[in-house]
C-alpha cells in the first residue's frame, strides 16, 4: 500500500483502468465472442478511458495537433457536454460520453455489416462503472469529470500559432 500511495494520480488512473481492460479483454476472449464484438468493446472501453484521463482534455485542448483522431474525440465530447444539458441526472455525462463511440461503432457496423452493438454498450458500461467505483472508492479523481460543469460554456482555445493557418 505504501508503493500505491506513491504513485501519482495519473498512475493509479492508468493501473486501474488496464488491470479493467486487461480482465474484461480476457473473459470475451474465454467466450469465445467474435473478434469484432471485442473490438467493439475495447473501442467503447478506450473511447471512455481517453475522454477521463486526468490532464489530458487540456493538453489536447490547447495543444498543436487540432486534427489527430484524439484530439477529436476529445473536441466533440466537450461539445455534445455543452449542447446536451442535462445537469439535473446523475451520472449525466456519462451517458453523453457514450453517445460519440456508439455512433463511430454504428457506422463500423454499418460499413463493415458485422458486430453487434451491444459490445459497445457494455465496454462503456463496464469503464463507467469501473471509474465511478475507484473514484468514490479512492476519491482521487477528479470530482468534475463525473458531473457538469458550469464552465463548459467557453469554447476551446486555438493557440496563437494555429490561428494563423486558419
Amino acid at each position: 500500500m505504501k508503493i500505491w500511495n506513491k504513485l501519482s494520480v495519473q498512475a493509479q488512473y492508468y493501473i486501474i483502468s488496464f488491470l479493467g481492460i486487461g480482465v474484461c479483454w480476457g473473459i470475451l476472449s474465454l467466450t469465445q465472442v467474435q473478434f469484432i464484438n471485442i473490438v467493439f468493446f475495447m473501442t467503447a472501453y478506450i473511447w471512455h478511458f481517453s475522454l477521463v484521463t486526468p490532464g489530458l482534455k487540456e493538453k489536447v485542448m490547447l495543444s498543436h495537433h487540432r486534427l489527430s483522431f484524439l484530439a477529436i474525440v476529445v473536441r466533440v465530447n466537450h461539445y455534445l457536454q455543452i449542447f446536451i444539458n442535462l445537469k439535473k441526472l446523475p451520472y449525466a455525462s456519462s451517458f453523453i460520453r457514450a453517445l460519440s463511440p456508439g455512433l463511430f461503432t454504428f457506422m463500423l457496423f454499418i460499413l463493415g455489416g458485422t458486430g453487434n452493438i451491444l459490445f459497445t454498450i457494455l465496454g462503456s458500461f463496464i469503464f463507467e462503472v469501473i471509474y465511478i467505483f475507484m473514484k468514490k472508492k479512492t476519491n482521487i479523481f477528479h470530482s468534475s469529470l463525473l458531473e457538469h460543469r458550469e464552465n463548459l460554456d467557453t469554447a476551446p482555445m486555438i493557440p496563437n500559432a494555429e490561428k494563423s493557418h486558419e
